[in-house]
């Protein structure tokens, strides 16, 4: 199933994909040739799912869901890149809900489309991150992985698309007046880098990171915090949703 968060109730049954081969892996050491494939964006919801049809069997419904909500993301980055001032306009980004078990190729489809626009793509289990500030991983480390994946080029992972599976798991859980910090926590982090925020390049976990700040202010320098915007990040998220699915139809 699917659901376009901010388009209104776009639902799609999503059963069982089968693949018919690969789309070559992009190397993002050439990135200002990607770049340049983002502002030059032209391709209709027809023409993703044509490519879609290339590798994955069936799924009809969900590939026209899916080509166009990338197709109006696209879109309206290439805009923000041909005129500056248009990003400051409101814009509701269509972020996705997937809805569907494990094993049914929701991963490889988000795969796919990434490598036919030429961005970055990662992919993150949610219940692998706890609330920002406690011992864990916290949901800026999925950006901070999409930086890498882009060959640490900021330009570029500011344009690619994260996916975080297993998202239902993390519904608030009564803990007994304890903090959920893996739950509610957790959501409220998500719905942030989901939106528009600035997430810092250097972990709270990266000592040596800090050290060499630390370093540089002692000499009396004045280093700039270095982060990244995630207005342009598509985010997809999913999970199996028991029972949800029925309901909706």
């Amino acid at each position: 199933m699917f659901r376009n968060l901010n388009a209104g109730n776009i639902f799609s049954t999503f059963g069982q994909t089968e693949a018919q081969g690969e789309p070559e892996e992009p190397d993002f050491d050439e990135d200002n040739e990607f770049l340049q494939r983002i502002r030059e964006f032209n391709l209709r919801p027809r023409e993703v799912r044509d490519y879609l049809d290339r590798f994955v069997i069936k799924q009809q419904e969900a590939k026209k869901v899916l080509s166009v909500a990338i197709c109006d993301h696209y879109n309206h980055v290439r805009e923000c890149l041909a005129k500056p001032n248009r990003k400051e306009e409101e814009y509701t980004k269509q972020n996705i809900l997937l809805l569907g078990p494990t094993g049914v190729g929701k991963t490889y489809l988000m795969r796919c489309i990434a490598k036919l626009i030429g961005v970055p793509f990662v992919k993150a289990d949610a219940t692998k991150f706890s609330e920002t500030g406690y011992v864990g991983h916290d949901v800026d480390d999925i950006v901070r992985d999409l930086i890498r994946v882009a060959d640490n080029d900021l330009e570029l992972a500011q344009y690619g698309i994260v996916y975080v599976d297993e998202i239902d798991k993390i519904a608030t859980k009564k803990s007994g007046g304890n903090r959920d910090v893996s739950g509610r926590g957790v959501q409220i982090n998500l719905l942030k880098l989901m939106e528009d925020t600035e997430v810092s390049i250097q972990s709270q976990t990266d000592l040596a990171g800090q050290m060499e700040a630390m370093m540089e202010m002692m000499h009396g320098g004045n280093k700039k915090k270095r982060t990244i915007n995630t207005r342009h990040i598509l985010f997809i998220v999913s999970g199996a949703f028991d029972g949800l699915a029925e309901q909706v139809k």
